[in-house]
């Protein structure tokens, strides 16, 4: 690669890793009826939103660098006979730093001990973004007697973020300059999580949507945003195993973004509201 041409990728990805920062949850209005707990000395800052006649609770996981706030339109759209516990995990926002590793274990085994303290008894339906789908399905899979059904909404699956081994220097630099440092251990240890999730029984019983998002008319309009950063795994053999994951489940393609909860909320809603409503699994 000559020299223009690094200088040219240079600046493409500072630019990236800026709007990155400048898209973060920290820079989005809290949403009505967020609250600071105190959990076990430490601040956790939810939504909780309960129902005297509700059937479930809805459990919503953020993805990186996402807070409750992106979640705000689709709240709107939910019945108002169920129970609602959206969250900031620790190291972000306004919740404590974290004082465990930022595995898929600990961070379920922290917020089923939260909706516990809550009073927030099963079964849940959990609905995951991004790299909070990762952690809903090892929730789903260590908890199963817990779980009504589970939303995975545009996900990250076990394998593919990369080994940090391969991560990119441009990468990890990004990381160090705009990521806390809960945020950047949390994708630095997404590798092992996935394993630890592959290791786990399968779920295929339960109802199971998965939404991706396939952004039709940025591509044509050539403004589409690939958030890649050469931390990506596309080995083939590893694209058809996740296709072949939950092979029970329904799976929704829209023309969205990787946003799916802010651009394409009423998709989402309709994907809970068939979780709630299935006797079992999908397909």
């Amino acid at each position: 690669m000559n020299c223009f041409l690094k200088t040219k990728m240079m600046i493409r990805l500072l630019c990236l890793f800026v709007s990155l920062g400048l898209i973060s949850c920290n820079n989005l209005a809290d949403t009505l009826g967020t609250q600071v707990l105190r959990i076990d000395n430490q601040k956790i800052e939810s939504l909780v939103r309960k129902h005297e006649q509700a059937s479930y609770t809805l459990v919503f996981e953020n993805g990186s660098r996402n807070c409750i706030p992106r979640w705000e339109t689709l709240f709107k759209q939910l019945p108002a006979d169920v129970n609602i516990f959206a969250y900031n995990r620790p190291g972000y926002c306004k919740s404590s730093p974290a004082k465990t590793e930022r595995t898929s274990d600990n961070i379920v085994n922290e917020l089923r001990h939260t909706l516990q303290q809550q009073g927030l008894k099963p079964p849940y339906i959990l609905i995951g973004h991004s790299l909070g789908g990762l952690y809903m399905q090892h929730f789903a899979r260590q908890y199963p007697n817990e779980v009504k059904g589970l939303v995975l909404v545009d996900a990250v699956y076990p394998g593919i973020l990369k080994n940090p081994e391969e991560f990119p220097w441009y990468a990890k630099l990004g990381m160090t300059t705009f990521l806390s440092s809960d945020m950047k251990e949390e994708m630095y240890l997404a590798h092992t999580s996935g394993a630890i999730i592959d290791s786990l029984p399968a779920i295929d019983h339960m109802p199971i949507v998965r939404l991706f998002n396939y952004p039709k008319r940025a591509i044509e309009n050539g403004n589409a945003n690939y958030v890649d950063m050469g931390m990506v795994n596309r080995d083939e053999k590893l694209i058809e195993k996740i296709k072949a994951m939950y092979p029970r489940a329904k799976t929704v393609v829209a023309d969205s973004s990787h946003q799916m909860q802010e651009t394409s909320p009423e998709v989402v809603v309709q994907a809970i509201l068939e979780v709630m409503q299935a006797k079992g699994a999908l397909q």
